[in-house]
């Protein structure tokens, strides 16, 4: 994991506590103790930014090492949903896709010279379980844990030929939050960190080109909620 990902990691875990402890004192707000105000299901359409930290440590060319190689992929912006059921005020679970984006997978180090390697669309799918905070006012914190599959499409090759790449588990978290508009609607938004690691092959002047990524992916997103 890289640093970036370990500081994320460590920023979400502080917050997870504090949130925790904030939780254990704090009554329900007035919404939430209304059984027939209690609304289940919350779905968000999301504006969603993804960034992107890599680092492929293992590249090989027909079996043996690339010495200084590396990938960089960009970053993308794609269209989400949130799908989220209440089992409690307090507690939900979600399941977060979108439409798929596209990674270009371009040289880096002694790879600079070939350009773009490779294209791919992408998407994650994750299932989270979530613990909201509805004890100030409008404003709802809420954390999240939980597993994403994240699914690999369409492979295009460039410099590289008969590229493609595995997909993979990762783990989830999440910190979020929501502010009430009115009964129904609210305003959201939420940081989720997804790192996995994967597999991709290629081929290069019928060389055949293998390596393990690891990807350490930062989704921010912003958008609007309807609770019904």
């Amino acid at each position: 994991m890289s640093q970036t990902g370990k500081d994320m990691s460590a920023r979400l875990s502080q917050f997870a506590a504090a949130l925790a402890v904030l939780s254990a004192f704090s009554p329900q707000a007035a919404w939430a103790q209304d059984s027939e105000e209690f609304k289940r299901w919350a779905v968000s359409l999301n504006a969603t930014r993804v960034f992107v930290d890599e680092d492929a440590p293992d590249i090989t060319l027909a079996g043996g090492p690339v010495p200084g190689s590396n990938v960089r992929i960009g970053d993308a912006t794609s269209a989400t949903v949130d799908i989220g059921y209440f089992f409690t005020p307090n507690i939900a679970a979600d399941l977060f896709l979108g439409v798929p984006a596209t990674a270009e997978f371009d040289g880096a180090g002694s790879l600079e010279p070939l350009g773009t390697l490779a294209k791919v669309n992408y998407g994650p799918v994750i299932l989270s379980a979530q613990y909201h905070l509805n004890n100030l006012g409008r404003v709802h914190p809420y954390l999240g844990v939980g597993v994403g599959r994240i699914v690999f499409l369409n492979e295009r090759d460039r410099a590289l030929a008969n590229f493609s790449i595995d997909d993979s588990w990762a783990p989830a978290a999440q910190v979020g939050v929501r502010y009430e508009l009115g009964a129904e609607w609210m305003l959201n938004a939420d940081v989720r960190y997804v790192p996995f690691s994967t597999h991709a092959t290629g081929s290069l002047g019928g060389a055949p080109v293998r390596t393990r990524l690891d990807i350490d992916p930062i989704l921010t997103s912003a958008g609007v909620t309807y609770r019904f």
